[in-house]
């Protein structure tokens, strides 16, 4: 078996610029699964979100459904059967940290910072040219410049929806910091989250430790990030075991 794995495509010297396809692909390497990258098209994919993973001829939407999935159809895939009950609690309560907090932290940080914005937006081109068919490939650069403001006020409207886009960049910033606080303490000196094997959330603080550290958006987030030799540490540590030399999946 084969996973087509879609995303937004290798970026900055990272695996994607999301960092939930970035979870998704560092699980299928921690588990040893095989897999093949593709560029999605949003407009096609199931619930209009990537990543998306094609498996057997089915499409499956959502990063954790697609993990889900391949534990139970492959019982040597990295699971969470070594962890006791409360360890699995903990995991599912730092997983929303990342995935309903502080990704809306980030999303702000995009796409509400114009500097950072101006960074993003080639990324964004790159995206929308790739993933479009090819006759029109050519004028998508010619119509960005237009539908990039459109999508960034949607962008915003969905962190204002949340909640992080009603409050001030100083207090985004605070509230991310108090986040970031907690994950270095919940790590401490250990090799992993849960402790000296990895579990799935370790994919999942993995990716959003390394969009923080390594995509190019400029915050005191991102330098408190750097700033914790431990978080630093154990990101490198996985960066080693699953994607050193080089970002790509097998394609």
């Amino acid at each position: 078996m084969i996973v087509y794995k879609f995303g937004y495509g290798v970026s900055v010297d990272s695996p994607d610029i999301s960092p939930f396809v970035v979870k998704l692909e560092t699980w299928l390497r921690m588990s040893g699964l095989p897999y093949e990258t593709r560029i999605g098209n949003l407009g096609r994919m199931p619930k209009h979100k990537l990543p998306v993973a094609l498996i057997d001829g089915k499409l499956i939407a959502d990063s954790s459904l697609i993990i889900e999935h391949l534990q139970m159809r492959n019982p040597e895939a990295l699971n969470d059967s070594h962890l006791t009950p409360l360890q699995r609690a903990q995991s599912l309560a730092i997983k929303a940290l990342f995935e309903t907090h502080l990704y809306f932290v980030g999303l702000y940080l995009r796409w509400g910072i114009d500097r950072n914005m101006d960074i993003y937006r080639p990324m964004l081109v790159d995206y929308a040219t790739h993933s479009a068919p090819t006759f029109v490939r050519p004028v998508v650069p010619l119509f960005a410049p237009l539908a990039l403001p459109l999508v960034r006020r949607r962008m915003m409207r969905q962190a204002w929806e949340q909640g992080i886009g009603r409050h001030s960049h100083e207090e985004i910033v605070r509230m991310g910091m108090a986040a970031w606080g907690a994950v270095a303490d919940l790590l401490g000196e250990q090799a992993y989250l849960m402790g000296d094997r990895p579990s799935t959330v370790d994919a999942t603080s993995f990716a959003w430790i390394h969009v923080g550290l390594v995509h190019p958006f400029e915050s005191p987030i991102r330098d408190y990030i750097a700033s914790q030799t431990h978080l630093v540490a154990y990101h490198d540590r996985i960066w080693q075991r699953c994607w050193a030399p080089q970002p790509g999946g097998t394609s």
